[in-house]
């Protein structure tokens, strides 16, 4: 049995008053991991900007106007947790305020979190990539793994898990340890379906003589791909899961994953973090990031856990 399954996990939950942000949480509850997550709902309020008089920097509101805003959301979250708390092993609600992006990864990081579960607003990818997000801020600095929610067009029926096709992109790099462990703790229901995906980068613009100098190189690659996909095959099977290796070439390897899933009608896209800190995911991009920006899946990038088990600290107990 995995780490994760073992003990219950700590799960933080963004919860703002959008319904994306409703959707996540009802989904993570109707759902059969939610029994063994100890939830944390939070909602982070922004501080009022400041203007200065007389050399003295106040805020634009009164202190006991903002005062009133954090008791009313308290009272917002209380309310949910009281709708939905019983369905996970523990619920706790927290309203902090700063910036939303910073403070949930902060809270993540004092509630040694397991994951943060997301909703993401809108389906458009331009206005994900123009004008950023909280989601998308959250997912590509967190250090623990992040599941971004997109509520499907046609809800599932209530007799249905919520994830019922499942493309894995398999990269072969050191991330691709914590795949099959997320794979199993999400509880996948028995005839789920799951692709198994590996993107092989092409380079066409290669001459010929360079293209056949790493041809062998490339058949290493790919034998290696094969076999990571069948030795992880064995396990999902065992859970009753419908488990389709594919190996695709592409020059795009973000854009071919996004392609995939839409293409197969997938409603969750897992993707490995391969980039080591949180300046590379930043600063120079990762597949990750391009995948959570475009698709219109939910998205769950999956971080190996490296904290001990007495730094995950499990609520209430």
């Amino acid at each position: 049995m995995s780490e994760q399954q073992s003990r219950n996990l700590t799960t933080l939950v963004g919860v703002d008053p959008s319904p994306p942000a409703r959707n996540a949480l009802e989904a993570l509850a109707m759902s059969s991991i939610a029994p063994s997550c100890n939830v944390s709902l939070a909602t982070v309020v922004s501080e009022p900007p400041l203007y200065r008089v007389d050399d003295t920097d106040l805020p634009w509101i009164p202190q006991e106007v903002f005062d009133s805003r954090m008791e009313a959301e308290q009272r917002r979250l209380q309310a949910l947790a009281d709708e939905l708390g019983s369905r996970f092993s523990a619920c706790e609600t927290v309203v902090a305020q700063g910036h939303p992006g910073r403070e949930l990864l902060q809270l993540a990081e004092t509630q040694g979190a397991d994951w943060i579960v997301l909703g993401s607003v809108g389906h458009s990818a331009i206005a994900r990539i123009m004008l950023g997000s909280t989601s998308d801020y959250v997912a590509n600095r967190a250090s623990c793994t992040c599941l971004i929610h997109r509520s499907p067009e046609t809800p599932p029926d209530a007799t249905e898990s919520v994830f019922t096709r499942v493309v894995v992109a398999i990269s072969n790099a050191a991330s691709d340890a914590s795949l099959p462990e997320w794979i199993e703790t999400l509880r996948l229901q028995p005839g789920c379906e799951v692709h198994l995906l590996h993107v092989m980068e092409t380079h066409p613009e290669y001459e010929l003589h360079l293209l056949k100098k790493i041809s062998a190189y490339m058949e290493e690659v790919r034998s290696a791909a094969w076999k990571l996909m069948e030795s992880t095959r064995p396990k999902l099977e065992s859970l009753g899961i419908h488990v389709r290796p594919m190996l695709v070439e592409s020059a795009h390897i973000g854009q071919t994953i996004v392609d995939y899933a839409d293409s197969h009608d997938c409603d969750l896209i897992i993707v490995g973090d391969q980039d080591d800190t949180m300046i590379e995911r930043v600063m120079l991009g990762s597949v990750s990031r391009f995948v959570v920006r475009h698709a219109s899946q939910s998205v769950l990038i999956a971080r190996s856990i490296t904290r001990s088990s007495t730094a995950n600290k499990n609520l209430h107990s």
